[in-house]
């Protein structure tokens, strides 16, 4: 996987060393941006984009789930993974209906985070994929019927089954 930029929002010294660490280990990034709250994170975001997006849930100013919220209304296919040392299932609900992309609770140890991470990576890389195919799909069906594009049947056949596939890894993962 090659390397990313990180946007970590969390308010905790130790939580954020400890991810900070898992996120070092392997290479994963080449730049991490850390942010206190979610204040200071849409700051952040506002400055430049991020491959993904690691947050807590409680913290001052703005907490977690509605940081999400605001993030994927600025860019909705920024992948998010909300941490949070609460176990109560209602954190879980609202943070996946908010559009996290996955959810793990403190503490975790850094195999687990990195497995989480690297599955929420892959599943976005996969998406992207298939909406880039899809889109080609849409071309070529817009050429067809200006008449540019004559032998398009096979290649959107194709297409869809990429498409297909490509669908199947994200069942599978």
């Amino acid at each position: 996987m090659p390397p990313k930029i990180i946007l970590l929002v969390e308010d905790n010294p130790d939580d954020e060393a400890l991810t900070l660490r898992a996120l070092k280990k392997n290479n994963i990034l080449n730049e991490v941006v850390v942010a206190h709250d979610g204040v200071e994170a849409l700051d952040k975001a506002n400055e430049g984009t991020f491959d993904a997006v690691v947050t807590d849930i409680v913290m001052p100013n703005m907490d977690g789930i509605t940081l999400t919220k605001e993030l994927l209304k600025r860019n909705p296919s920024t992948p998010v993974m909300v941490i949070t040392g609460f176990t109560d299932e209602h954190y879980y609900e609202e943070s996946i209906n908010a559009g996290a992309t996955d959810f793990i609770n403190k503490p975790f140890s850094i195999a687990e985070f990195l497995a989480r991470f690297h599955r929420m990576m892959r599943d976005h890389e996969t998406i992207c994929e298939i909406k880039k195919r899809e889109q080609e799909i849409e071309k070529i069906g817009a050429e067809m019927i200006a008449g540019i594009q004559h032998d398009a049947r096979e290649r959107i056949s194709t297409l869809k089954k990429e498409i297909e596939e490509l669908k199947k890894g994200l069942k599978t993962s």
